[in-house]
């Protein structure tokens, strides 16, 4: 029974902790989901002007609340990596927040990462995707209009 109740106990605290990690994410969608890639292709990119291929955005993801120290921030772009590659990422522009800069008492980082799709290398499935994304923004629009 002792063994039992432990078990419980730590199946919840796990659940809790999964869903506090969770809550620190936002995903914005811009684009289309594709097919997922694999997190170890998804490029790192620092700036715009190191894109040097056609692309275009899938969506925002925003990793909030990590601490500013090294192995966190490592940590928070190996979660947005994983991410982003769900969604079919060929790469993604990491940027920042640093609530420091507003004088936090306790600073905490804000990971801003957009997702990218190559589009000089698409598959069907990818057009395809595409084209379902349109037509469901268009459907959309007229049954709001």
């Amino acid at each position: 029974m002792k063994k039992l109740l432990s078990l419980f106990v730590m199946l919840f605290a796990l659940a809790g902790c999964a869903t506090l990690d969770q809550v620190n994410m936002d995903w914005i969608a811009i684009g289309p989901d594709f097919p997922p890639n694999k997190s170890g292709k998804v490029e790192l990119v620092t700036g715009r002007d190191s894109i040097t291929r056609p692309y275009g955005n899938l969506g925002l993801l925003r990793i909030k609340n990590v601490d500013p120290d090294r192995e966190s921030l490592r940590r928070g772009v190996e979660r947005g990596r994983k991410f982003v590659a769900s969604k079919g990422a060929d790469a993604m522009l990491l940027g920042q927040y640093n609530s420091a800069e507003d004088g936090a008492a306790v600073p905490k980082v804000t990971l801003i990462i957009y997702a990218i799709k190559y589009v000089d290398d698409l598959s069907e499935e990818d057009k395809k995707a595409i084209e379902d994304f349109e037509v469901l923004g268009i459907l959309n629009e007229r049954t709001n209009s």
